[in-house]
């Protein structure tokens, strides 16, 4: 019952963000020379915004789901400094979209709710029921209200509907939290891929709307087809960037049941991106996708479980060369683009992967959560590639 409300209520807002737009369309052509945009849809200033919103909000997420387990272990500040961080650029896209008067008004906001589940998360780490139940009054009572009424009148949206969504969206995330104090791994990795896809949804009902009152600023139609593919790319690619990262820290902190829990999910995403590529260019490459990307997850833990330099060399092998092989060629099957193209963002994703790894196995933390978000970002650039390419392989509007 819950799911079914908040998918009738996030089509409620994309419903109200299409029928009350004014004035000439997104997407009609701008005088002067051709934009890429023209040639390609999925490359427009509306697609760029609705892209970085989704996977700034799903990160987000991801920031409060690594903060909180790390919470008594030496990596804790680091996912910190990234839950800043990620804090500090959804503000900046905010300026971008709104102006210097909203983006303040919306760091304070956004600032109030972080402060509040990190002390929801130091009251259940500490037993302090007070300090726990205070955080948690905070944000029903103060950032509810206070970011509902900001984006009612940011995206022109009733109020009441976007309330019920913050509202859900906040007790999702509790419970996430609190399955992973309680060592419930199995549901807290399941909690963290249901709040991670309500992120994207809040943003794909919210990034078309503000992009549709400011078309001079986001020019192009984020609601096409050829969007819903790069953003469905990046929010997959940056999710299994992530809970690669969540599985081998895992693995290597001896904690088994999350390590379990966790390649379960990851398995998961990469069943979704299966799913994506074969609705796009058919059941075999959905196979032979997902069978690369599962072999490139087994390297990945064997790299971080090596205890030889041999074994370690093997997997490092086995990520540089295979994978960026096997899966630029795949790329170049089903969408054309060149090898030599696809190599190096491929490449580069690796290579910061594996800093990762070599902080986690050397319990280097101080800047673990800052090189696990490039290696994040980095797959950014590999899903706009992929999904650019496949737009125009496929004609896609």
């Amino acid at each position: 019952m819950k799911t079914s409300w908040l998918v009738a209520a996030l089509a409620l807002l994309a419903l109200v963000g299409c029928s009350t737009s004014k004035g000439p369309s997104a997407s009609a052509p701008r005088v002067g020379s051709p934009s890429p945009a023209a040639l390609n849809p999925a490359e427009s200033k509306a697609a760029d915004f609705r892209t970085r919103l989704d996977l700034l909000l799903g990160e987000h997420v991801i920031a409060i789901a690594k903060e909180s387990s790390a919470a008594g272990r030496d990596e804790y500040a680091s996912y910190l400094h990234l839950l800043t961080s990620n804090g500090t650029d959804l503000t900046e896209l905010v300026r971008s979209a709104l102006g210097d008067s909203e983006a303040t008004s919306f760091d304070q906001i956004w600032t109030t709710q972080n402060d509040n589940l990190v002390n929801y998360t130091i009251g259940l780490v500490t037993h302090n029921k007070s300090k726990s139940d205070g955080a948690m009054s905070n944000l029903i009572r103060r950032f509810v209200p206070q970011f509902s009424q900001f984006i009612a009148t940011a995206a022109a949206v009733p109020l009441d509907p976007i309330t019920q969504l913050a509202t859900q969206h906040l007790f999702e995330t509790k419970a996430l939290i609190d399955d992973q104090f309680a060592h419930s791994f199995t549901r807290s990795y399941a909690d963290l891929r249901i709040v991670y896809a309500q992120a994207a949804r809040i943003g794909d009902a919210l990034a078309p709307r503000i992009a549709q009152r400011f078309p001079d600023k986001f020019p192009g139609n984020p609601l096409s087809k050829a969007v819903d593919v790069r953003v469905l790319m990046n929010n997959l690619l940056q999710e299994h960037a992530y809970l690669a990262t969540m599985a081998t820290s895992a693995a290597l902190g001896g904690r088994t049941a999350e390590q379990a829990a966790a390649a379960r999910a990851l398995g998961d995403n990469t069943g979704e991106l299966g799913t994506l590529l074969g609705s796009l260019f058919g059941q075999a490459v959905a196979i032979r996708a997902e069978q690369i990307l599962a072999s490139e997850d087994a390297a990945t833990f064997a790299y971080a479980a090596s205890s030889t330099g041999a074994a370690k060399q093997t997997a490092l092998g086995q990520l540089t060369d295979v994978f960026v092989t096997q899966f630029s060629g795949l790329v170049h099957d089903a969408t054309g683009l060149a090898p030599s193209t696809i190599r190096p963002a491929l490449q580069s994703q690796v290579e910061t992967m594996v800093t990762v790894l070599d902080e986690q196995r050397s319990k280097a933390s101080a800047g673990l959560g800052a090189d696990d978000r490039a290696a994040s970002a980095s797959m950014q650039s590999v899903a706009d590639l992929i999904a650019i390419a496949a737009v125009a392989r496929l004609r896609l509007s």
